[in-house]
C-alpha cells in the first residue's frame, strides 16, 4: 500500500507521538527540575556573582575617593564617596533579600560598612578642622582595618555563592545524564522515522547553506551589505545573524584600514576619534599627546616633498620604536596627517615617552639635512609671506592633556585644549613638551 509524502509524515508523527507519550511525563518532570536548577544557577547565582563584582568595584571606588579626599580635600571626592556608600548599602541589602542562604554574611559586611562610613565621617570632620595628621591616622589605621574586613567579608560571600553554584551544577549534571538517557531511547526508537524526515531537513539545510555560501562570496568580493535573510528561530537563522554581525565588523575594519595613513600605515582620524570615545566612555585615565614638527614646511620647500615624506616615515618609525620599548601594548599611536601625530597612553608613562621622543628626535634630525646646512644650523627657505628667511634645524613640539588633571567630556574638548598647548609649545625655539598642569574642578 502506497502513501503520499504527507501521509508518511503524518503516520511517522503518530507513531513518534504515541511512543513519546510513554516517557513524556518522566521527561517533562526531569526537564522541569533541570530548568529550575538552571534558572537558579544562571539567573540567581551567576547574577549574584555579577552583583558581587560590582560590590567589590564599589568599595574599591570608595577607598579611592577617600584617599583622594584625604590628599586633595576636594568636595567632589567626599560627595562621590557617599554616593558610592549609598549604592553599596543598597546593593548589599538587595543581595541579602534575594539570596537568603548568605544573609548572615551580608549582615556582617553591612555592619563593617557602617563602621567604615563612621570612620570616614570622623576623618572628614578632622580634615575640615584642619587636623590633617589625625585624619591620616584614621585613614591608615581604623579605616584600613575595616576596609580589609569588608573585602574579606565579600570574599566569604563569593566563596559561599560558588559553593551553592557547585551544588546546582552537580544536580544539573545528574538530571542531564537522565535526560540524555531518555534522548538516546527516543532517538533509537525514532531512527527509522527520522529517515523519512531527512529529505525535508536536507532541503532546508541545503537552501540555507547555499545562502550562506553566497554571503561568503559577497564578503570575499567586498559586498558587506547584502547578507542572507534566513527566516526562523533555529541555529541557521542565528548563523545568518552572526554573518551579518561579522559583515558589519569587517566593514568597520575596512573603513579603519582605508582611514590609515598611506605613508606611515598608522591609524588615521577615524581610528583616533574612536579610540578617544572608547576611553572616555570607559572613564579611563589617560594622556593625549599631540606631536608636531616645527619648521617642517620650510624643510619641504628647501629639500622637496620627497625628502619631507622620507622624514615623516622616519619620524613614524621612531615613534613606533619608542612606544614599543617604553610604552605598553594598550598605548595608541596614530597619524592625523602631515607632520601631526597622536600618542595616547597612561599618565604615569607620558613624561618618559615625551622625553625619549625629544631626545631621539634631536639626536637624529641633523642627518636629514645636507651636511653644510646641518653644520650651519639653519637653512634658507621661503616663509609664509613668500620671502626668503632663515629657519633653524627642525625641532619637535609635544602638547599633552591628562584626563586625570583636566576634565574632558568629548574628543572636541581634548582637541581644543591640546591645540592651545601646541601653540604655546611652538613659542619656544627648541624641542619641548608642554603638559596641562591645571586640575579639574
Amino acid at each position: 500500500m502506497s502513501f503520499t509524502l504527507r501521509q508518511k509524515i503524518f503516520l511517522g508523527y503518530i507513531v513518534m507521538i504515541s511512543f513519546t507519550l510513554l516517557v513524556g511525563f518522566y521527561a517533562i518532570f526531569s526537564l522541569k527540575e533541570l530548568t529550575t536548577i538552571t534558572q537558579n544557577a544562571v539567573f540567581n547565582s551567576i547574577a549574584t556573582s555579577g552583583r558581587l563584582t560590582k560590590l567589590n568595584d564599589n568599595i574599591l571606588a570608595q577607598d579611592l575617593y577617600e584617599k583622594r579626599f584625604l590628599m586633595l580635600k576636594q568636595r567632589d571626592a567626599e560627595n562621590l564617596f557617599w554616593m558610592r556608600s549609598k549604592e553599596f548599602g543598597e546593593m548589599l541589602t538587595e543581595l541579602g533579600k534575594t539570596e537568603t542562604y548568605i544573609s548572615p554574611l551580608i549582615a556582617s559586611v553591612l555592619s563593617q560598612h557602617d563602621r567604615y562610613d563612621a570612620h570616614f565621617t570622623r576623618e572628614a570632620q578632622l580634615i575640615k578642622e584642619n587636623k590633617v595628621r589625625e585624619a591620616e591616622e584614621v585613614s591608615a589605621g581604623d579605616m584600613k582595618t575595616v576596609f580589609e574586613k569588608i573585602l574579606l567579608g565579600l570574599k566569604d560571600v563569593d566563596h559561599q555563592i560558588k559553593s551553592q553554584q557547585n551544588i546546582f551544577i552537580s544536580e544539573s549534571n545528574s538530571l542531564s545524564e537522565r535526560a540524555l538517557l531518555i534522548t538516546i531511547i527516543l532517538s533509537a526508537t525514532s531512527f527509522a522515522f527520522g529517515l523519512l524526515f531527512a529529505s525535508l531537513l536536507t532541503n532546508h539545510l541545503n537552501a540555507a547553506i547555499e545562502q550562506l555560501k553566497e554571503a561568503t562570496n559577497m564578503i570575499r568580493s567586498g559586498d558587506f551589505d547584502s547578507m542572507p535573510e534566513i527566516k526562523g528561530a533555529d541555529e541557521l537563522a542565528d548563523l545568518a545573524i552572526s554573518f551579518r554581525e561579522m559583515s558589519s565588523r569587517l566593514k568597520e575594519l575596512e573603513e579603519i584600514n582605508l582611514d590609515a595613513n598611506p605613508l606611515t600605515k598608522l591609524p588615521g582620524n577615524l581610528a583616533i576619534e574612536k579610540e578617544l570615545l572608547v576611553r572616555l566612555n570607559e572613564t579611563q585615565r589617560f594622556s593625549f599627546c599631540l606631536i608636531d614638527l616645527d619648521n617642517f614646511k620650510a624643510y619641504n620647500d628647501r629639500y622637496s616633498y620627497a625628502r619631507g615624506s622620507d622624514l615623516i616615515k622616519w619620524l613614524s618609525e621612531l615613534l613606533v620604536n619608542i612606544k614599543k620599548e617604553y610604552g605598553e601594548p594598550e598605548d595608541f599611536l596614530g597619524h592625523i596627517g602631515g607632520d601631526d601625530f597622536v600618542l595616547i597612553c597612561s599618565p604615569d608613562r607620558i613624561q618618559t615617552l615625551c622625553s625619549r621622543i625629544i631626545e631621539e628626535f634631536d639626536r637624529g634630525i641633523p642627518a636629514h639635512y645636507d651636511p653644510e646646512d646641518a653644520k650651519k644650523g639653519f637653512i634658507i627657505s621661503i616663509d609664509r609671506n613668500d620671502k626668503p628667511a632663515m629657519f633653524g634645524i627642525m625641532t619637535i613640539s609635544l602638547a599633552v592633556v591628562n584626563t586625570d588633571r583636566t576634565l574632558v567630556r568629548d574628543p572636541k574638548e581634548i582637541s581644543q585644549k591640546v591645540a592651545e598647548l601646541k601653540q604655546y609649545a611652538k613659542s619656544f625655539a627648541k624641542s619641548i613638551y608642554i603638559m596641562d598642569r591645571r586640575r579639574a574642578r
